[in-house]
């Protein structure tokens, strides 16, 4: 698993292995959310929506990122 970013009251992470579409999980202290990389798109509500805000924020500004990290933790060989 790879922690992606993490802030006070939030962490990104993306998991080996994981099913598709590509995304990311959103943890908070009150719950998880699950985000379609492609066009940031909330597939699974949980995470407290303050903080799922600010880290769709950081999200938004490093996609490229969340792309490069979801296939070198989701190769398939």
């Amino acid at each position: 698993m790879a922690t992606v970013q993490s802030d006070r009251n939030w962490k990104i992470k993306i998991y080996p292995d994981d099913h598709a579409p590509p995304h990311f999980h959103v943890q908070t202290p009150d719950g998880e959310s699950l985000v379609q990389i492609d066009g940031l798109r909330i597939l699974g509500e949980g995470a407290e929506p303050k903080a799922l805000k600010a880290a769709l924020t950081w999200a938004r500004a490093h996609t490229a990122q969340l792309w490069r990290i979801w296939y070198e933790q989701n190769r398939r060989t």
